[in-house]
């Protein structure tokens, strides 16, 4: 039986357990949002590696407990993020090699087969699956992937596609579920009708989880499956149906997709500067700042040239960067010391 058919059996029939052979070949996989939460000794970043540590030793009673939880009251953090969403980041800690992420693969499909109505393992599952596909492809572009890399790209994407598809009508459902598809969709070149109904089907189930916009505003940009302007209209647009302050906030959470570090060629006219402002504002008065956000708003006012709010927002940040903004400290540095010294 392949694996494609022996995942089918394990979504469909949860008393099978999957098992994936072992590859011959160990790969290193790349940087994902867990990334850091090894190096984060704040109380966020400990009760990150407490849920890893948890699914490590199948604790699996308490994290449904936490996901279903962190469902109903839609808790978020300081700089906006959602319990729920940081939750599925760190039951996707990143594994080495594919030893690794095997091992792990069978702490979800174990938490699967004794949880049978939970879609929290489903999700963990798809997600861990679709970025394993990303490690055997590689980061370069397309042809310099190798066939080998191709296949196994395919058959994991698949084999989430799957499992995400076999959760698709559990008793409770998940905001990430639709964000989690639309990264398939993404992967497999998905027309936009099919990706746009998965979008609106996920924001019709909860509005406020802006991880489905930026998922499409990230969908919509050139380099996947969308047109020269698609993004930054849809970003407007989205944020003036939404209106008003938290419009403005959706608005900023959306430009920090589009105007990121390893895109610079995004034409940031097409966004609004001023209302990325406001929205960061909106933002920080709602929920308060955190390391993430202050250097976001940092990086985009170096990358619209704006010294005065440059100045400040590093006058704020210190010395505390973060890479997942900046990726590396000497381009950190180096946006720093612009601001000091726009014209040297």
């Amino acid at each position: 039986m392949s694996r494609l058919r022996r995942i089918r059996s394990f979504v469909f029939l949860p008393v099978l357990l999957l098992a994936i052979p072992r590859l011959a070949h160990a790969q290193t996989a790349p940087a994902n949002e867990a990334a850091a939460v090894g190096e984060d000794d704040t109380h966020e970043g400990r009760w990150l590696r407490s849920i890893a540590s948890d699914l490590i030793a199948e604790k699996f009673d308490d994290l449904d407990r936490m996901a279903n939880q962190y469902r109903r009251d839609k808790s978020r953090l300081p700089g906006g993020e959602w319990r729920l969403r940081l939750f599925y980041v760190a039951l996707d800690a990143p594994q080495q090699t594919d030893k690794d992420t095997l091992d792990h693969l069978a702490h979800l499909e174990h938490w699967m087969k004794a949880r049978p109505e939970s879609i929290t393992p489903r999700i963990a599952l798809a997600t861990s699956l679709h970025r394993w596909a990303w490690v055997a492809r590689g980061n370069g572009v397309a042809d310099t992937v190798t066939p080998e890399g191709w296949r196994l790209f395919d058959e994991r994407v698949k084999e989430a596609q799957v499992v995400l598809e076999g959760s698709a009508n559990m008793p409770v459902m998940c905001p990430q579920w639709y964000s989690e598809m639309m990264t398939v969709g993404l992967a497999q070149s998905w027309s936009e009708k099919r990706v746009k109904e998965t979008f609106e089907r996920g924001i019709q189930f909860e509005r406020d989880y802006y991880y489905l916009y930026d998922q499409y505003a990230n969908y919509l940009l050139p380099k996947w499956d969308g047109h020269p302007g698609d993004a930054a209209n849809f970003a407007k647009s989205s944020a003036d149906h939404v209106g008003g302050n938290s419009g403005d906030l959706l608005y900023f959470q959306i430009a920090t997709v589009l105007i990121k570090r390893g895109d610079g060629d995004f034409p940031i006219k097409q966004m609004d500067w001023q209302r990325i402002q406001r929205g960061y504002h909106a933002l920080v008065t709602q929920y308060g700042a955190d390391r993430r956000t202050k250097n976001q708003l940092a990086f985009m006012a170096y990358k619209y040239r704006d010294v005065n709010v440059s100045r400040q927002q590093f006058a704020l940040i210190g010395d505390d960067w973060a890479r997942g903004v900046w990726r590396d400290r000497k381009f950190f540095d180096r946006a720093r010391d612009w601001a000091q010294n726009p014209n040297s």
